[in-house]
């Protein structure tokens, strides 16, 4: 059963058939006639039926019951199917609402009506099944002029409640509601009708009726005669002068109360007959309702009511599904199921549409059928080398007499059916060969590759035989085509796991299995890069050149399966390690330089990148890192960390004038802690002048200082370097071939005067002068560049004498200052000579400025 108007794909059933043959699959079909309307799906795997269609079980449509034949087919050869028909019942659901038979209503009183009295009938109806279709009535308070009426709600009648209290022509308008309802009792559907009473003189009476028929007609559907008055209706106009009244059968908006004029009203003065109008048929409408009036020449109405009830009657025909052919195999015994046969009557009632069946030879000896179900089943054993099919003529007949034909005989049809005997399966299948085996089956081989193909042979004809690996299928490497018997790749192979396989297939037929042996054997290949072992670290020490190897790189093939045999490895590293490693093909790894630990260009650990390759160089490739971890040792001198260069201003008392740091490239157990002094070498004023431990301190004024720091480092600072200014006169310079330069005169550094003493080698300095900004007395100014001798620390003082055009010239009125902080060179303790280079640019005082 399906409740009508459910969306597409609402399940209706799951048919199940079976075979009893094993490893049979079966699929599900629908069996239609050609052009009929896909009413319903069935997925052929599960027999899962939905719909595909929207049913409608009222007016128009009417589907209230479907026949659906489903044919279950296996995969065997020849193929064997089954086939099977139900009806589905299209289940009323409440989707229409009542529907009056008016679509407004107008009805009269007199003005002198009593209560209680009958008004009007108010009619609907309902198209929809059983409780759906009840329907009652009321009315809705809208205005006063319902109090006037009540109504009964189980079939419509409209009376008065309460005397007419209005003038002739004058109307109450009343709205009557039918509806329906749930088994819950709350309204579903429901519509609203307008009526209308008119009031009219006490003395303008309404026709009333003088003959009706009061009891229900019963018409058989087949009923055809046209001319036949089916009942009369008389009437009285309550008009003596006008005795002449008309009749009229209302029209309704449903084909249940005469919507399509299946029944006619004639009229003969005051006399109405009903006739047939169209056929009737039950399975379209059980029952008719009629509504009869007559009116007479006040326009004052009245209504009867003529149910006609509608008999089922069998007046169709049945008919057969399109199955039209079975298949029994031959050398089964007798009572073997061969097929079924459906037939469906639509008549409405089970006593015209029951179906049963026969052979239209009633002498047949080889098959029999069930006169209720259909199924045929043997008689005898077939040989299907005698006879390989035969035909049966089956009649399919309902259960009463015809009403089609006037022979005493059921409604029937015939139709020819097919049996064939199919081949039986009582043979072995056999392997055309016991033992195969196919080699050099590489182990890079592509999946899906087909490598070979078994087969076997059957003597029946209808034996399907199916192939499958049982036994020797390690982790799935291979798998069959079930039909063809081919083999192919089906997970990847290797060589170094599994170097043969066993595998033994069977052909099966359904009921006879045959096995064979496949062997498979697997071609190594070169699928394996090669594998470094053992440990590839080192320590050596730094700046040194180990003898012989500083380790030896080991790796081997896995695709030689003996690790004793040569496993023809080469060793290879980038060209840029060219000038640091080397390595021979037995792994040997040589440095061929010293490696530096220390910054800036050293690193403690030093990597390169060794790659093996198999097959002597040219097959894969594998590479790995080996590291080179340096020892420190104690190849580097501390140095000062200080920022350069200490300032310590003239004049200033002794005191801190720097805390020393220092610093060391080389590890912890090679640096700090740092031992600091003056160098023991120093001159002994220096001394006198400077003390340091991890500070230096001033003991005088400054001027420049040797520090010697342990081991070798020595750095030289010149602090606060001016030159004195040059007068226009100096009483006491020199005179001679020094005149420009006396080694012997005053130099004011530092503001303090001190001696240049000899420090054990030749100090080189010279003042140079920018000519860029230079004027006056100092715009041609020399100072000669020499190389200086000392022998006592005495002072010394520079004085420039001021000429011009290049040529020695007096002195100028004009005072000249100089005075620019020096610029120190510094040059390594253990160069011979170390380089003094002082640059002073010109700057020009003020006005009358003091001499320095």
């Amino acid at each position: 059963m399906l409740r009508e108007e459910q969306p597409f794909g609402t399940p209706v059933l799951r048919v199940i058939a079976i075979d009893l043959n094993p490893r049979q699959t079966i699929e599900y079909s629908l069996v239609t006639t050609p052009g009929e309307q896909a009413r319903f799906r069935i997925d052929k795997s599960t027999g899962d039926i939905t719909t595909a269609h929207i049913f409608d079980r009222d007016e128009p449509i009417r589907e209230k019951e479907i026949y659906i034949t489903v044919r279950a087919t296996d995969n065997g050869r020849p193929r064997l199917d089954d086939v099977c028909t139900f009806k589905v019942t299209i289940l009323d659901i409440n989707d229409n609402p009542p529907v009056f038979d008016k679509v407004r209503y107008e009805e009269s009183v007199t003005k002198d009506m009593k209560a209680n009295l009958r008004v009007a009938t108010i009619s609907a109806t309902d198209m929809d099944d059983g409780d759906n279709s009840i329907i009652k009535y009321e009315i809705v308070q809208q205005n006063p002029d319902s109090s006037y009426f009540k109504i009964n709600e189980n079939n419509g009648l409209l009376t008065l409640t309460k005397p007419v209290d209005r003038s002739p022509g004058q109307y109450y308008s009343i709205r009557v509601r039918a509806y329906n309802v749930d088994p819950q009792g709350e309204a579903v559907q429901d519509a609203e009708v307008d009526v209308k009473v008119r009031v009219v003189e006490s003395n303008k009476l309404p026709p009333y009726f003088t003959r009706v028929q009061a009891a229900a007609l019963v018409l058989n559907e087949t009923f055809t005669n046209y001319t036949e008055s089916l009942a009369e209706f008389e009437a009285e106009s309550n008009i003596p002068e006008k005795p002449e009244v008309i009749f009229e059968l209302i029209q309704g908006r449903a084909e249940q109360t005469n919507s399509k004029n299946t029944f006619l009203l004639e009229q003969i003065n005051n006399t109405a007959s009903i006739k047939l109008g169209k056929t009737l048929d039950y399975e379209t409408v059980t029952e008719y309702t009629l509504t009869v009036s007559v009116k007479n020449s006040y326009n004052n109405v009245v209504e009867t009511v003529l149910k006609i009830k509608v008999l089922d009657e069998n007046d169709i025909i049945p008919v057969f599904t399109e199955v039209t052919s079975g298949t029994i195999p031959e050398d089964e015994p007798p009572g073997t199921p061969v097929m079924q046969v459906r037939a469906y009557d639509l008549d409405g009632t089970p006593a015209n549409n029951i179906v049963s069946y026969r052979f239209d030879d009633e002498n047949q000896q080889l098959f029999h059928i069930d006169s209720r179900t259909g199924n045929i089943t043997s008689r005898v054993e077939f040989d299907r080398e005698a006879t390989d099919s035969y035909h049966l003529k089956i009649i399919a007949e309902d259960n009463s007499p015809s009403a089609l034909y006037s022979n005493g005989k059921p409604n029937s049809c015939s139709q020819l059916f097919t049996i064939k005997i199919s081949d039986k399966n009582d043979h072995k299948p056999r392997f055309v060969k016991g033992l195969l085996a196919t080699e050099d089956v590489s182990e890079d081989s592509d999946i899906n590759m087909t490598l070979i193909e078994v087969k076997a042979l059957d003597q029946d004809t209808a034996s399907l035989i199916t192939y499958s690996i049982i036994e020797g299928n390690v982790g799935d490497a291979f798998k069959i085509d079930e039909h063809t018997g081919r083999i192919s790749i089906n997970n990847w192979l290797d060589y170094e796991t599994i170097r043969e396989y066993k595998l033994i297939v069977q052909a099966d037929d359904g009921i006879f299995q045959d096995s064979t042996t496949v062997y498979i054997k697997i071609k190594n290949v070169n699928d394996n890069p090669p594998r470094f072992t053992g440990i590839r670290n080192v320590t050596i020490q730094e700046e040194t050149i180990p003898s012989g190897c500083i380790m030896t790189v080991q790796a081997y093939d896995p695709d030689i399966e003996n690790r004793t045999d040569p496993q023809l490895i080469r060793f290879f590293y980038v060209v840029e390690y060219d000038d640091v490693i080397e390595i021979d093909d037995g792994g040997c790894l040589r440095l061929k330089r010293v490696l530096d630990r220390d910054p800036p260009l050293g690193f403690n650990r030093w990597q390169f990148i060794i790659t093996a390759t198999d097959e002597d160089g040219a097959g894969k490739t594998t590479p790995s890192t080996v590291i080179i971890s340096l020892e420190d040792i104690n190849d580097n001198a501390p140095r000062l960390s200080n920022a350069m260069p200490v300032v310590w201003g003239e004049n200033r008392p002794p005191g801190l004038i720097v805390r020393l740091t220092a610093e060391d490239v080389d590890e912890a157990q090679n640096g700090p802690p740092f031992h600091f002094s003056i160098d023991p070498n120093a001159p002994y004023e220096i001394k006198e002048l400077f003390s340091a431990n991890d500070e230096l301190y001033a003991l005088g004024k400054p001027f420049t200082v040797e520090i010697v720091l342990q081991p070798q480092a020595i750095e030289m600072i010149v602090d606060n370097c001016k030159l004195s200014t040059c007068t226009s006169h100096q009483s006491d310079a020199p005179k001679g071939p020094n005149r420009f330069l006396n080694v012997n005169a005053p130099l004011q550094l530092g503001g303090a005067a001190v001696n240049l003493d000899y420090l054990g080698s030749l100090f080189n300095w010279t003042y140079v002068p920018q000519n860029n900004g230079f004027s006056g007395c100092l715009r041609n100014l020399t100072i000669n560049e020499r190389t200086v001798k000392s022998y006592r620390f005495g002072l010394i003082e520079l004085t420039a004498w001021c000429f011009t055009s290049g040529k020695n010239s007096q002195p100028s009125s004009t005072d000249c200052f100089l005075s620019a902080p020096a610029t120190l060179k510094i040059r390594p303790a253990t160069s011979p000579l170390t380089t003094f280079r002082f640059q002073a640019p010109y700057t020009p005082p003020a006005a009358n400025a003091p001499a320095t």
